[in-house]
């Protein structure tokens, strides 16, 4: 995995024999304690195509590509979704391909910004011919199918505010009693059951909880927005991007509550040939004087010297005072 917002992660790529669901699919399977979107990329003829996204609750599995195997690779990619607290995770690999916000398949993979894409780097995976494939998402605790979906109702719990000792895929005393405070809290029965509707469940409420905190950076204008943030951690100065803003949308650049009185964004139009023509006025960079390292793809990086020297690019960041709030919203207009 190139990001370091990535966590320690397996990919299991497992046949035909035994272990595969009986369909004629590509499927994708999560057995992590995230709720993860999933994409894929194959070749068509002679073109390249990327699909997604593939919604995988944890300990569920679902279609990427529907029909048999033909023998070919192909190339995968999840991250995490936005509900989770803390930074996104990414399950990836080097292989860059085109990827959007919503549900997307485009063709080909070059030039992504270029034509209005985001970009992911995405992980091989060598099959072989046959009725169906799976290649399954885990964290290094590995677990089941059941106990992933017992880590994902824990922390999708922490996500909405309830206090749980650990993530470890066991129903013991505490996290049963957790489920049955929070079913309380929504006016459902208080149980204590894991199941798909508890995971939805909690997905919408974790959701509804987001949108109280932390850094909004919003698009006001006609136009394609890319943009980067600099905060302070317990490690130093980071700086990570680019955050794709359509027009008329808003992107959570920081989730949580924020802790820190000031940020730093950089952010920039993107050149769409198809947007509409700029009038001279109009503004199409947003910059300050506090210098940050970036680089052209995605990107997490520690400190803020020496840019060049490390080969990173350097750009100024303005800065954002946000007196203590615990959410702030940066429109771009």
């Amino acid at each position: 995995m190139n990001f370091r917002f990535s966590i320690v992660a397996a990919i299991a790529m497992l046949g035909a024999a035994g272990a595969t669901p009986a369909f004629a699919d590509y499927q994708l399977c999560n057995r992590t304690s995230y709720v993860l979107d999933g994409a894929i990329s194959f070749q068509e003829g002679e073109d390249w195509k990327s699909r997604g996204w593939v919604r995988l609750a944890p300990g569920e599995c679902g279609v990427a590509l529907a029909g048999p195997i033909a023998g070919e690779d192909y190339y995968v990619f999840a991250r995490s979704i936005e509900v989770h607290q803390g930074p996104t995770q990414y399950f990836s690999g080097n292989e860059r391909f085109c990827t959007a916000d919503g549900s997307f398949e485009i063709e080909g993979r070059d030039q992504c910004a270029a034509r209005g894409y985001d970009a992911n780097e995405f992980l091989p995976v060598r099959t072989e011919p046959g009725d169906d494939w799976v290649t399954t998402f885990s964290e290094a605790s590995d677990h089941t199918a059941e106990q992933a979906q017992i880590a994902g109702a824990q922390r999708l719990l922490q996500d909405n505010g309830f206090k749980l000792a650990r993530i470890d895929g066991i129903a013991a005393r505490n996290t049963t009693r957790a489920v049955e405070a929070y079913q309380r809290s929504v006016g459902i029965a208080a149980d204590g059951r894991i199941d798909t509707q508890l995971i939805e469940r909690l997905i919408e409420s974790a959701g509804e909880e987001q949108a109280k905190s932390g850094l909004d950076l919003c698009n006001k204008t006609a136009y394609l927005i890319w943009s980067a943030i600099g905060y302070n951690t317990l490690e130093g100065e980071m700086s990570s991007g680019w955050i794709r803003i359509e027009p008329g949308k808003c992107r959570k650049a920081i989730k949580g509550k924020l802790t820190e009185r000031e940020y730093f964004v950089y952010a920039e139009m993107a050149d769409d040939p198809q947007a509409p023509t700029r009038s001279g006025e109009e503004q199409s960079v947003w910059s300050g004087d506090m210098r940050f390292c970036t680089k052209p793809t995605r990107f997490e990086i520690r400190g803020r010297e020496r840019c060049t020297a490390r080969g990173f690019d350097e750009r100024g960041f303005m800065r954002i005072v946000t007196g203590g709030a615990s959410k702030w919203e940066m429109v771009f207009e």
